[in-house]
């Protein structure tokens, strides 16, 4: 493959999500009965691949997962047009697995199995992805490969769009994610995300993390997004889904929206009505990844 053949080159996880009922969350030392027990596809790193590549971002994909990768996952990626060049399965491992109990009253319990991504800070890098992307988008993972991968991506001149997403309060010290940070050309977070990234920074003014980054998108929820740079300010509004159902992936689908303008040149303005667009589609079903919009649908949406 020559040199940036694709746009984005996504780090971050690739994961098997069961989401059950339960009558009652068990006690310690006891067991229960699960119902309506369903399995989705997720994981940061192959929810913005899917949405982006399926919006016709060329787009490719640099995870680990273990030798039980189910078919039906890696067809998922094979139908959307994703590289999976760099999508290791590694011996010994299973794949990342998230399991989650939840009883009528919606309490939840959550059980990760980071599989081989518990371990990456020993795998080799993936040069490939590095080499054949024009931009590098960090997702979740451990920060100390994260550096090394940053690292060779800037050698090559590569912008990267740094999005540490959960982890960012409890994978991450204010010394790692300072170096992190300064090695990047964007941060993505939501508010408790920035919450956390200003008190690393010990700054009490978000726009001071723009001494270290181009730019700064923030995701709202429901008030929408912020997208800020030196010299502008940009307020996106939310943008409605036909019905609320699930908001799970919803963040990571406005990061592929916004990487699906940015493919087509379009203005950062732009970028954030469509990475709007592309959330709202997340919202409508059950799951991360279960809608898979199209370029002419978040158009169509976005009203751009």
């Amino acid at each position: 493959m020559s040199q940036s053949e694709n746009f984005v080159g996504i780090f971050g996880h690739v994961n098997l999500d069961y989401i059950m009922d339960v009558k009652k969350l068990p006690e310690p030392n006891t067991s229960c009965q699960v119902e309506n027990v369903k399995r989705f596809f997720g994981g940061t790193g192959a929810n913005v691949a899917l949405m982006a590549a399926s919006m016709g971002v060329k787009a490719s994909l640099a995870s680990f997962v273990g030798t039980d990768f189910p078919k039906d996952f890696k067809d998922a990626f094979s139908n959307t047009g994703v590289d999976t060049q760099d999508l290791l399965e590694m011996d010994g491992f299973l794949t990342p697995t998230c399991r989650i109990m939840t009883d009528p009253e919606n309490n939840q319990i959550g059980i990760m199995d980071q599989g081989p991504m518990g371990e990456m800070d020993d795998f080799p890098i993936a040069s490939h992805t590095i080499e054949s992307c024009q931009i590098i988008h960090i997702g979740t993972g451990r920060p100390a490969y994260y550096r090394r991968i940053m690292q060779a991506a800037r050698e090559l001149g590569k912008p990267i769009y740094f999005d540490p997403a959960q982890e960012l309060h409890y994978l991450y010290t204010p010394e790692i994610f300072a170096e992190l940070l300064d090695l990047s050309h964007a941060l993505f977070v939501n508010q408790n995300e920035l919450a956390t990234a200003m008190k690393y920074m010990n700054y009490s003014d978000k726009m001071q993390l723009l001494e270290h980054v181009e730019l700064l998108v923030i995701t709202l929820g429901k008030d929408g997004s912020q997208i800020l740079t030196k010299s502008e300010e940009i307020n996106i509004p939310a943008v409605a889904p036909k019905e609320v159902i699930d908001p799970t992936g919803a963040g990571d689908a406005y990061r592929a929206g916004f990487y699906a303008g940015l493919s087509r040149n379009k203005t950062l303005d732009e970028c954030g009505w469509l990475g709007a667009a592309a959330a709202s589609f997340a919202i409508e079903v059950s799951g991360p990844v279960g809608k898979l919009p199209t370029w002419d649908e978040i158009l169509e949406r976005s009203k751009l």
